[in-house]
């Protein structure tokens, strides 16, 4: 069991963190969620039959419920902890057009295209986010779309 969870983890992490910025985390508030959820992982490894859908699933959660956390607290502290966490993402330029660009969808599609770009098939997809086949392409085919959109007049922009 451990062997295995250490090769998934190993494996695994850096593409759960990735998923996770992509569906706007920083850095930091990714590796958090992404670690919380393979430690719940850890704990439950045997009653697991699909460790990355199920770790995503787990750090989505986790995301979502320190996002509400921070939220309610106070403004100067999540200052000082968002611009801490979005350090690293601001050295990569091309990363952070990609994730801008990611973060004006709306969550549905962003969600999307984030188990997509980790890899899963909209039937994978759909089984996670509790939806049919069809719903998770046409979420597809919109955020491509408005993705497409969006970049064609950055370029534009660039051009003029």
């Amino acid at each position: 069991m451990h062997s295995e969870f250490g090769n998934c983890f190993e494996q695994d992490f850096p593409r759960l963190v990735g998923f996770l910025m992509t569906l706007g985390a920083g850095q930091c508030a990714a590796e958090d969620a992404a670690q919380t959820a393979y430690a719940e992982a850890f704990a439950r490894w045997d009653e697991i039959d699909r460790p990355r859908a199920w770790v995503r699933t787990v750090a989505i959660r986790s995301l979502y419920r320190d996002r509400r956390a921070a939220q309610a607290s106070d403004e100067s502290l999540r200052w000082l902890n968002t611009k801490a966490c979005d350090d690293h993402a601001e050295r990569v330029a091309e990363r952070d057009v990609v994730l801008a660009a990611l973060r004006t969808l709306p969550p549905r599609q962003r969600e999307v295209m984030a188990w997509t770009i980790d890899g899963f098939k909209p039937e994978q997809i759909a089984l996670e986010l509790r939806t049919t086949p069809e719903n998770v392409r046409k979420s597809l085919q919109r955020a491509r779309e408005r993705l497409k959109n969006l970049l064609e007049t950055q370029a534009e922009r660039r051009r003029k």
